[in-house]
């Protein structure tokens, strides 16, 4: 376990402690804080998750990640030269 996760785990537990407090006082806004907290954990450990897994796949297969790379951009090149001539032809 590196730290990105011990810091997941440990926004999920503080949320979970904090969820039940508001709960046990009757404080709902606690409560809902708490399960705000729980929520960016899971998000947190989601997020890890993922980029461990594009680490590897980049690792393994380094020209599909490159090849990838590149028609990403050039789509999103493409999207922007569409959107600026539509504001241009307004303009």
């Amino acid at each position: 376990m590196d730290t990105r996760d011990a810091h997941a785990i440990a926004n999920k537990v503080a949320g979970e402690a904090q969820h039940l407090a508001g709960s046990v006082l009757g404080d709902p806004a606690t409560g809902l804080a708490g399960k705000a907290k729980v929520l960016y954990g899971k998000s947190q450990q989601a997020l890890n998750n993922a980029a461990d897994a594009t680490r590897d796949n980049v690792a393994d297969k380094p020209m599909t990640a490159i090849g990838l790379a590149a028609a990403v951009g050039f789509a999103l090149g493409a999207a922007w030269a569409l959107n600026r001539s539509r504001t241009e032809d307004r303009g």
